[in-house]
């Protein structure tokens, strides 16, 4: 794979989505924080309400996407309400990753499926890469990375879009539950080769765009969208097992990880079943810029 498709560069989707989360104070950030740990889930929660209204009237970024997705996701005309019902359950799983990163998977209700095809794919000794997106939860992988499993995790990622919450592990002297091969470095693909080596998953969120990467127009919800090539370009190089992965949010202290085997290593593959995932689990869509942006 060419080099540069790990290469990144602050472009236009980037720009949107990096602009709306500098919204708010970081001071309210670090309340909402110190909350969850000292006042329980239940009472933040409440708090998300007035916070996600706050969003939906001065982030019209953020609105004009969430309508704009969920109308082509549910099928019909997207409301606020809808809309709103979208900022809250993006900000509960944020809310989430507090308790994931404190070691408390237990208080959450997790479902797992296709499970043994996880493992069936790691026993064959080559690593095994996880083609995750941003539907759902992806923190959520930490319940079955538990320490008693011996479970090394590593994502792939553009370092500005974990920046947050690694300002918040380093506040409170925990870890992620995966660790992080940053995106667009020159040692980026070895990085990843050795993680597999090792018998390791790697795990890469494939379904955003970064900088000058090659990408192909495949149809999502009924219009083209830009996909990058190179995930599953890796995938083939690599040749390790290949599963798709969600992190899906149900509600209350449910959640679904849901492993999906790919019938074919093809980028086509891998957007339908992105897209009927989106359709069954709109509201944890969380891509808030102009997805079908083709500039």
């Amino acid at each position: 794979m060419p080099s540069n498709e790990f290469v990144t560069s602050r472009e236009r989707m980037n720009e949107q989505w990096r602009s709306q989360r500098e919204r708010g104070s970081r001071s309210l950030v670090r309340l909402i924080i110190w909350l969850a740990l000292h006042s329980g889930r239940a009472l933040c929660r409440v708090l998300l309400v007035p916070i996600c209204i706050y969003f939906l009237l001065t982030a019209p970024l953020a609105r004009r996407s969430s309508l704009a997705f969920l109308s082509r996701a549910l099928h019909r005309r997207a409301t606020w309400r809808d809309s709103f019902m979208h900022l809250f359950v993006f900000a509960t799983t944020l809310l989430d990753r507090v308790y994931l990163v404190n070691g408390r998977q237990r208080e959450f209700k997790v479902e797992v499926n296709n499970e043994p095809a996880f493992w069936q794919a790691l026993m064959q000794g080559r690593g095994c890469l996880l083609l995750g997106s941003h539907l759902g939860s992806f923190e959520m992988l930490g319940v079955i990375g538990g320490a008693e499993k011996k479970l090394v995790i590593n994502v792939v990622m553009h370092l500005s879009d974990s920046e947050g919450l690694r300002d918040l592990i380093s506040s409170h002297g925990h870890e992620l539950p995966y660790k992080i091969i940053p995106l667009g470095h020159p040692d980026s693909m070895l990085r990843v080769k050795e993680c597999l080596a090792r018998g390791e998953v790697v795990g890469i969120l494939a379904d955003r765009v970064y900088g000058d990467e090659r990408t192909q127009s495949l149809p999502f919800l009924g219009c083209p969208a830009r996909f990058s090539l190179s995930p599953l370009r890796l995938a083939k190089i690599i040749g390790a097992p290949v599963l798709m992965v969600y992190g899906l949010f149900r509600g209350g202290r449910r959640y679904e990880i849901a492993f999906e085997p790919m019938t074919e290593l093809t980028l086509q593959c891998y957007v339908e079943t992105l897209e009927r995932k989106a359709r069954r689990f709109p509201y944890n869509w969380f891509n808030f810029y102009d997805y079908w942006s083709v500039e």
